[in-house]
């Protein structure tokens, strides 16, 4: 069986690309066939199964400027299907190519299934405020996922989101389980002298965020939450470090005095250093459907502190602690626990060791064997 995968994004700092990096590196280690289609003229990683087409025409997304809508090159990826000749075609990404992989697999007659990644009515009401254009916006996920086989998602949490929002028939709602590169991301990274590179030093406390520097994923709240601690404290021993991308990074840029520090786009195996050298994890997002990030910290030995809203929550063991789970509009509570995993260092330590147990039940083989069993029961099935 060979399977089309179709997105809009592949080499961006996302959840998103990672998972289908991922799927394609898997593919080729245990010999299943899987041919990942992209337009993008951002970075796009090396790969033979991986074919990315330079896009006609691109513009920034409205309301979501740090995201490009690149019109592929249609001709072009047409051609590229007619010599693969795919058994099954994906569609990771409700966008530009995803809009093209479903017309071609709907003009084929290629079985098709897709999976919900992200939460883009979310996205569009933190940005806009606009609960008008939020509905808009799910009547478009509806639309476009009608005729589905099969919708995947990457976290429990979401089924309702999925089932109230959108209007999608829980049976066809399969949960991929989630999972990551244990190797890529494991304490054995550490370097104690990486933070000594940029000025920090090395005995100091990192909290660490990687993801998108933008509103929908809480960053103006992060912000002043850190501010906070920092005045109210006096502290100069802790640093929150951000690795990403996104229209805020001016405002990150603004709290060097209050220990904030701005690394931008990283990926690799420097990302994987900095996770490890890093001593804990603030991901305050409350649109992820999952939060790959939130399991690359905890492989690499870091406690966490996320929402209790949307996905990330679900990769939290509560009750053997790998983090905390704060109400998200409890700054109090946000604020106690960067002060427990900063001045307590034994729950730290313990919490960083739970946080491994806990993603060691998470390998990425485990994630790519379901992707591949529910793609393989849609084509016996069509």
């Amino acid at each position: 069986m060979r399977i089309c995968l179709f997105t809009d994004t592949i080499g961006d700092l996302n959840g998103v690309s990672r998972f289908i990096q991922d799927m394609a590196e898997q593919s080729l280690l245990y010999n299943h066939d899987i041919q990942v289609i992209s337009s993008t003229a951002k970075y796009c990683p090396k790969a033979p199964n991986i074919h990315n087409f330079q896009p006609s025409f691109r513009f920034p997304m409205p309301f979501y400027g740090d995201l490009d809508i690149a019109l592929p090159p249609t001709k072009g990826i047409r051609k590229k299907i007619k010599e693969l000749q795919p058994d099954m075609i994906h569609i990771s990404t409700p966008g530009a190519v995803g809009y093209l992989g479903l017309k071609i697999a709907k003009e084929l007659n290629i079985p098709f299934s897709g999976t919900y990644h992200t939460d883009f009515p979310a996205y569009i009401k933190d940005n806009t405020r606009s609960e008008i254009l939020k509905k808009m916006t799910d009547r478009t996920m509806a639309w476009f996922y009608k005729d589905f086989k099969l919708i995947f998602s990457r976290s429990k949490e979401y089924i309702d989101v999925l089932k109230d929002d959108i209007g999608f028939n829980p049976e066809m709602v399969k949960i991929i389980k989630p999972g990551t590169n244990l190797n890529k991301f494991n304490p054995k990274h550490r370097d104690n002298a990486y933070w000594q590179e940029h000025g920090i030093n090395e005995n100091a406390t990192i909290a660490l965020y990687v993801g998108r520097i933008t509103k929908e994923k809480n960053i103006p709240f992060l912000l002043d939450l850190w501010k906070e601690y920092v005045t109210e404290n006096s502290f100069d021993s802790i640093y929150l470090v951000l690795v990403g991308e996104g229209g805020l990074k001016k405002d990150a840029l603004k709290l060097y005095d209050y220990n904030v520090r701005y690394l931008g786009p990283i990926v690799g195996k420097e990302l994987s250093k900095i996770y490890a050298s890093s001593d804990f994890f603030i991901f305050p997002s409350l649109t992820d459907t999952l939060g790959q990030v939130v399991m690359e910290s905890q492989a690499s030995g870091l406690p966490v502190i996320v929402s209790n809203i949307g996905g990330p929550q679900s990769l939290v063991n509560k009750d053997k602690q790998s983090g905390f789970v704060v109400d998200a509009d409890d700054k109090q509570g946000w604020l106690s626990a960067i002060m427990d995993l900063h001045c307590n260092t034994q729950l730290k330590k313990e919490m960083g060791i739970n946080a491994i147990a806990e993603m060691s039940k998470y390998p990425i083989e485990d994630s790519f064997e379901g992707f591949w069993k529910y793609q393989k029961e849609i084509y016996d099935g069509s």
